[in-house]
């Protein structure tokens, strides 16, 4: 063995020893991994920093911007409904994971992820559970996917281009179907018994606001464009909205509490709710519902006259921030409506917190008391404004609060359906056509600049790239190719269907620890010399290496979307080894048992 592949094996003995312990982030530990061959001219440093200008680097991040551009128009409501229908708490995992699987089909999984992200993190919020008990789901479903077409994954294109080069007849569209959709069958139904139980239960910030609740009462008006107009209560679905209670409604003089879940919704509504600011967020983003101006009437006010003493006061802010009142603020003493917040701060209150006592009366009437909090429509310096105030304890801006920009929805949606279509029909073009939607979206503004900086998540991207430097060590040092010699061995003297189950088995293997690309193309080259001295028919082995080179369950570093949802589900290195390795083995043993049954080898 020689130094270069002595080293390479030590380094990645104590890449996984680290990954496993979880005591550094992850991305720190790949990177040190990386240095370490650099320094020991494993890698050049060219080559080692090639992974951070590499396509699929660029493609994600530009992806997360597009993303990003559907969340602040509301369009992923849309996308959501569409594909995932409306969850509920005890909707079936596998009514999720399943369209994710059919879409990955067709188009490459890492789009479908990057898309999907945000939409399952809501989904999480919305039926209650963490989001680290759907996101792996959200990344295996969509690498199962991936192997039943052709065009699935960027890994077939490469088993596909060995086999052109060996002057045989390219593999067709469905050809890996026979195997990729058993596989994918069975693996989703996995994911969605036992894999669903082995999942872990992070605890996120929706738990913790319900382990420690911080429950505001908030009143908005219902308008023309609202979609929940001429619904029940029950059916709009404001009732599914977890630690949301809508308490009353305010219908002119009239004013109905509690709510009957049958009470139709009407324009000119005040819907009167009470919840946990999580979940305060995501109602006063609805289109149609927007915050009731508290200053707005006087004795002579025409609204007033007409029995509609409040009036809208659309979000005009870029976040929304909380304010503690301190024992020192003019405003005790005062009710909401006399303390004309928005006229000394310039910024309107949207709803009311006191800790230890349920506030049901109208905001307006709310007399503040010292540590009221407030939930406040903030704009850009608030913030920086006011932190030092004597007039609270505590100003602080809430994360992912900025308003929704409705009207821009059908340029988003636009948008996202150019880049699938684009990146499904130009395979070669495809970081342009990410990058150039990237673009577009901020350009039309559908997402600010300064939230398009927000939404890459550099993390995962130093992460990704990282991790292409070191797939490049373990191939030029022969890492690869020596324990691929090795294995492939032991197997030739036990027949075919040997030599088969060790090509899935390590190509398996190799795919946790190259990228799916580099492994695809190493095992291709293996596998066609042990196919010549077995006088065995290449293809088949091919079709078994293409489809396994995606079967990357079992590590983060098995596929690109694994390392993408590490971060927003919370999970460990060991959480990928518990769900995925039985996956592995199911998947691998499928394979080898279609493949030897349906193929002649």
């Amino acid at each position: 063995m020689s130094f270069p592949l002595i080293i390479t094996l030590v380094v990645l003995a104590g890449l996984i020893a680290a990954l496993a312990i979880d005591k550094w982030p992850t991305e720190l530990v790949m990177l040190s991994a990386l240095l370490v061959f650099v320094c020991a001219q494993i890698v050049p440093l060219k080559d080692a920093l090639a992974g951070f200008s590499n396509s699929a680097v660029l493609t994600i991040g530009a992806l997360f911007v597009v993303g990003s551009g559907l969340q602040a128009t509301g369009a992923v409501e849309f996308l959501s409904r569409v594909l995932l229908g409306r969850p509920k708490k005890g909707t079936p995992l596998m009514r999720l994971v399943a369209p994710v699987a059919g879409l990955s089909s067709f188009m490459n999984n890492t789009p479908v992820v990057a898309f999907f992200l945000p939409v399952f993190v809501h989904i999480a919020r919305k039926i209650q559970v963490s989001p680290s008990k759907l996101l792996i789901p959200l990344s295996y479903a969509s690498i199962l996917g991936g192997t039943c077409t052709l065009i699935g994954t960027s890994t077939n294109f490469v088993v596909d281009g060995a086999i052109r080069a060996e002057k045989m007849p390219g593999l067709g569209m469905w050809e890996l179907a026979p195997v990729g959709v058993p596989v994918t069958i069975v693996g989703l139904i996995y994911l969605a018994t036992i894999g669903q139980r082995l999942l872990p239960s992070r605890t996120d910030l929706l738990e913790y606001a319900e382990a420690h609740p911080r429950e505001y009462t908030l009143e908005l008006i219902v308008r023309p464009e609202c979609p929940l107009v001429g619904k029940t209560v029950r059916r709009s679905g404001l009732r599914d909205l977890p630690g949301l209670y809508v308490y009353g409604i305010e219908r002119g003089a009239e004013r109905m509490s509690p709510a009957s879940p049958e009470e139709r919704i009407k324009v000119g509504d005040i819907l009167c709710f009470s919840g946990i600011v999580g979940t305060i967020v995501d109602a006063q983003k609805i289109r149609g519902l927007e915050p009731v101006d508290h200053a707005a009437a006087d004795d002579g006010d025409e609204l007033a006259m007409s029995g509609l003493a409040e009036r809208a006061v659309p979000r005009s802010g870029l976040q929304l921030c909380e304010v503690v009142i301190s024992p020192a603020s003019p405003l005790i003493g005062h009710s909401v409506k006399e303390a004309n917040f928005r006229g000394q701060y310039g910024a309107p209150i949207i709803a009311v917190h006191r800790s230890g006592e349920k506030l049901e009366q109208k905001i307006g009437q709310i007399v503040l008391q010292p540590g009221d909090t407030l939930l406040v429509d903030a704009p850009n310096d608030f913030v920086k404004r006011w932190r030092n105030s004597r007039d609270f304890i505590l100003v602080s801006g809430l994360e992912d609060s900025a308003p929704i920009i409705h009207h821009k929805a059908w340029i988003s949606l636009s948008l996202f359906l150019a880049v699938v279509v684009g990146m499904t029909a130009f395979t070669e073009q495809a970081t342009l056509v990410a990058m150039i939607g990237a673009t577009l979206t901020v350009l039309t503004g559908c997402l600010a600049p300064r939230d398009a900086h927000r939404a890459v998540e550099l993390p995962v991207l130093l992460l990704i790239a990282s991790a292409l430097g070191v797939s490049q060590a373990l191939d030029r040092s022969g890492a690869a190719e020596w324990i691929a010699g090795t294995l492939l061995s032991w197997a030739q003297p036990y027949g075919k269907v040997a030599v088969l189950a060790v090509i899935v088995v390590m190509t398996g293997l190799l795919t946790e620890l190259l990228s799916n690309n580099a492994c695809a193309a190493l095992m291709s080259v293996l596998t066609l010399a042990a196919a010549k001295q077995m006088g065995m028919d290449p293809r088949p082995l091919l079709i078994a290496v293409a489809v396994t080179s995606s079967y990357g369950f079992a590590t983060p570093l098995g596929y690109q979307t694994n390392l993408m949802v590490l971060g927003p589900g919370g999970y460990r290195f060991t959480d990928y080894l518990k769900v995925g390795m039985p996956l592995d083995l199911i998947s691998w043993t499928m394979t080898i048992l279609v493949i030897s049954r349906a193929w002649t080898l």
